[in-house]
């Protein structure tokens, strides 16, 4: 297009050239020719624009992320003359077109119409508009290219994929499912403290409930500890969907990923979401997975969710205390998370961290899995305040995952 605008303008400074210094009628017809071109250039442009049809579909209501879905997209033309040079731009932040390149130029017949088939891959869980973004148009002399935006786009919303683990490589699953006590799993200790829902009701001390007149519960210092919980923050972090998405669908298929493995071996699964209020969903078999799988693709990510109320919730409820092993999934290490872990630490409960980041900030995709004294300085973590800057927590895993990473090969 280049070469035409420069020839083009050869020519107009040629027909100037001849109208100044010989005049006639051909010279001030070439001179006329030469600038009505790009009048009409822009006149094709703009009729095209108003007058060719686009239809796009996708052949299936159910996305899921990583897994291709049928597409297909037809140009008409209902006029009695040709379209050129038309090329088709797609939405690729997001998601893949796959077999077609947006490079490629059609040519339109008078009422015809061209039809492609192919797929469509979403990259990541959430709600985003795929297929056709928007249409270049040029004109027949190569001089001049609009382009304008696609008007009907197709807005989908796509679930979080499904990873089957065999294993926990970086996880000593059997060794953190055990509790070391030397006292009997169901020998009741001296301390009382208040009912709080979930307790079991067998352990009522009824004696210092009359006493006291609020039911009082029997603490349980060798109480047998059964399945895991998942905890995840639902914090939203950035304003541009293509740098919180891709964390936040590692996130989701970290957690879900997790919960199957679990309740495949009928281990019962506790999932919370640090959303500063009550959200809780569990299981404790193969069958209950997709009722927790269907709960965590409904959920959403906020960005209004005070840090210090978070985790509230989930402290404030007895059977976490009980988890044989808790799975925090997080982006961010912040204060909030460090005072979570730590009440976990004192109730001597194995916490493993997945902390999910973008493809920059984790070496490579595979991911990094390290045992290790969690402690963060004000220095290195800005909101981190001065109370808890100083807490040391001894042997917690921390699995830093890339948001592009297998997770068969980094879990």
């Amino acid at each position: 297009m280049k070469r035409n605008r420069i020839i083009y303008a050869i020519l107009w400074v040629l027909s100037l050239v001849g109208i100044s210094f010989f005049g006639g009628p051909v010279s001030y017809g070439f001179f006329t020719l030469m600038t009505l071109i790009p009048v009409v250039s822009f006149l094709y442009l703009l009729f095209v624009s108003f007058s060719f049809r686009i239809y796009q579909e996708l052949e299936g209501k159910n996305l899921v992320a990583g897994h291709t879905v049928p597409f297909y997209f037809i140009l008409k033309n209902e006029f009695p003359f040709g379209f050129s040079g038309i090329r088709v731009r797609f939405f690729s932040d997001l998601s893949d077109i796959l077999d077609l390149d947006d490079d490629v130029e059609y040519e339109l017949q008078p009422k015809t119409g061209i039809k492609k088939q192919t797929k469509v891959m979403c990259k990541y869980r959430g709600e985003y508009e795929v297929g056709i973004k928007s249409i270049e148009i040029r004109d027949y002399f190569c001089l001049l290219r609009r382009r304008f935006n696609n008007k009907e786009t197709l807005r989908v919303i796509v679930k979080p994929a499904v990873t089957e683990l065999t294993g926990l490589k970086s996880v000593n699953v059997n060794g953190r499912m055990t509790k070391e006590s030397n006292i009997r799993p169901t020998e009741p200790d001296v301390l009382i403290r208040n009912y709080e829902e979930g307790d079991d009701i067998r352990f009522v001390d009824w004696r210092s409930s009359a006493k006291t007149g609020q039911l009082q519960i029997r603490k349980m210092t060798g109480e047998e500890r059964e399945g895991i919980s998942i905890i995840m923050p639902v914090k939203r972090y950035g304003e541009n969907p293509a740098d919180y998405l891709p964390i936040e669908n590692k996130m989701l298929e970290v957690a879900i990923a997790l919960s199957f493995f679990f309740l495949k071996k009928n281990t019962p699964v506790n999932a919370y979401l640090a959303c500063g209020k009550e959200n809780k969903r569990g299981g404790a078999k193969k069958e209950h997975f997709q009722a927790v799988y269907d709960w965590f693709s409904s959920m959403e990510f906020r960005d209004d969710i005070k840090e210090e109320e978070e985790y509230l919730p989930i402290l404030n409820r007895s059977e976490i205390y009980r988890s044989g092993t808790v799975f925090l999934v997080v982006h961010k290490l912040d204060s909030a998370t460090l005072v979570m872990v730590n009440k976990l630490h004192e109730q001597q409960i194995p916490v493993v961290i997945y902390r999910v980041d973008n493809y920059h900030s984790v070496q490579g995709n595979r991911g990094e899995s390290r045992t290790e004294n969690l402690q963060l300085q004000k220095n290195e973590e800005k909101n981190i305040d001065s109370e808890v800057s100083h807490i040391s927590i001894p042997n917690v895993e921390i699995i830093s995952i890339s948001s592009e990473a297998d997770l068969k090969e980094v879990m």
